[in-house]
């Protein structure tokens, strides 16, 4: 497999993973927002599990650098590693929103008792 072959299949790969885990992260909004907590989890953890495959295409982008193959950057690249970038700061965020929205649900459900 020629490098750029290489290059455009691991930056597809990690592109659509990490779109998956993206995919993942609205959806655990959606259920945030109907206070479905468990559902919401659950969804970030499979986002956590795409973002995962995502940056395991990444780390064999690197492998390759550091074994002496001189990949070619693109915007192809570059885009992959934003998307990646991208999902688990969203993944980060989403977890941190559950938890918080979570203690703010039940502490009015408390107070309403």
């Amino acid at each position: 497999m020629s490098d750029q072959s290489k290059s455009v299949k691991f930056a597809t790969m990690t592109i659509l993973h990490a779109g998956n885990a993206r995919r993942f992260i609205s959806d655990a909004y959606k259920e945030l927002s109907e206070f479905n907590f468990d559902n919401a989890r659950e969804k970030i953890g499979q986002a956590r599990e795409e973002a995962l495959f995502a940056h395991r295409e990444q780390s064999k982008i690197i492998q390759s650098e550091s074994d002496g193959e001189s990949l070619e950057f693109s915007l192809l690249l570059t885009h992959a590693q934003d998307t990646l970038m991208s999902a688990v700061s969203e993944m980060y965020i989403a977890k941190n929103l559950i938890t918080i929205v979570e203690k703010i649900y039940e502490d009015s459900h408390h107070q309403r008792q």
